[in-house]
């Protein structure tokens, strides 16, 4: 309907509409003028919604139906009412507490749901509409360990805010864990035609690079401890001998571990008494916790995604070469590599 809208112009009426777009501040008004300019031109309605960058055709449409019903006054003056939401207020506080208890993958699962629940029905748009006013964004779902308790994490998190607080000129603060890459491609999101997805070659994934690293959210620093054997109570040792080592020496050191069973060893808990480096041990399950687990991931996203490496020392090479590339990266690693952690919402556990 709206592309039989005809418009045609004087000269006169051309040339208030062209000085009315010359004295427009406002460029949304503006282009409501254009709009007609274009119309008038004999432009299709999304050749003009292309031209001015409008996303909906529709609002080319009604723009230009306000100007031959109303005036040039009326489409200046116009502002977008939009149309009355088909739920009531108490029927969308379900609907949210409904997709916040539940899992819900696809727009047609929601409808099928306020379908059956008030016998409303919505297109695929107008539930995407809806329950993006709602506050809702389609991402994907985050894993979390099973086990993890969220009052236990909230101690931590105070625990941990208070020594900070009280740190010193010189003291430090590290992030200590292990990470197992495996000699093999990881599958990554990424645009690719429909049915024709990117294939990327995999390789047997017998082959394991093993790194030890700490990290210090204070002064961005961070030390490795690279291997192809496992990691043990000597690898321990050997990180924490070079982090106390290593100049200038800290006043106070304190490392933040999982509880892996070497971070426990006598032989650990002794060096650790004896150099003076506090060990403070993560509640249990609990990565989201661990600063230095988000600069694993880094690595993986730009190492390990979507790349093949034909040969294990491919492989220890790009790791390597990322990691000792840190020193330039920092600034723009700082912003992930932080102590906002990712807290579990309280009473968090597990539907029985």
């Amino acid at each position: 309907m709206g592309q039989h809208i005809r418009i045609t112009l004087t000269p006169e009426e051309r040339a208030e509409i062209e000085a009315r777009i010359r004295a427009t501040p406002e460029r949304k008004i503006a282009d409501r003028f254009r709009a007609v300019l274009y119309k008038a031109d004999g432009r299709s309605h999304q050749e003009i919604a292309d031209l001015l960058q409008i996303q909906s055709v529709n609002t080319i449409t009604t723009w230009l139906h306000v100007y031959v019903e109303r005036g040039l006054e009326a489409l200046s003056s116009w502002e977008y009412k939009g149309s009355e939401p088909r739920l009531e207020p108490s029927q969308q506080q379900a609907l949210k507490v409904e997709l916040t208890t539940n899992i819900y993958h696809t727009t047609y699962q929601a409808i099928a749901w306020v379908q059956a629940q008030f016998a409303v029905e919505y297109t695929p748009r107008g539930m995407s509409d809806l329950l993006k006013r709602l506050g809702f964004t389609y991402k994907k779902s985050k894993l979390l360990p099973s086990k993890a308790n969220p009052e236990v994490q909230a101690q931590f998190v105070a625990d941990y805010r208070r020594l900070v607080r009280e740190l010193q000129p010189g003291d430090r603060i590290y992030f200590g864990d292990a990470a197992h890459f495996i000699h093999n491609a990881e599958a990554g999101y990424s645009w690719s035609l429909r049915g024709k997805p990117h294939y990327i070659p995999a390789n047997s994934g017998r082959s394991r690079y093993n790194v030890l690293g700490v990290y210090c959210v204070q002064t961005q620093e961070f030390l490795f401890i690279p291997t192809t054997d496992n990691i043990n109570r000597s690898k321990v040792m050997e990180l924490l001998t070079a982090l106390r080592d290593r100049p200038p020496a800290p006043a106070r050191l304190y490392l933040i571990l999982d509880n892996a069973r070497y971070n426990h060893a006598q032989e650990v808990t002794t060096h650790c008494q004896q150099t003076g480096i506090t060990r403070i041990f993560l509640p249990s399950y609990s990565p989201n916790l661990n600063v230095i687990e988000r600069l694993w991931q880094c690595l993986r996203e730009e190492v390990l995604q979507d790349h093949y490496y034909a040969t294990f020392a491919q492989f220890v090479a790009a790791i390597w070469n990322f990691l000792e590339s840190l020193d330039r990266r920092l600034p723009e690693l700082a912003t992930r590599l932080t102590d906002h952690f990712e807290e579990l919402p309280s009473g968090w556990q597990v539907a029985a």
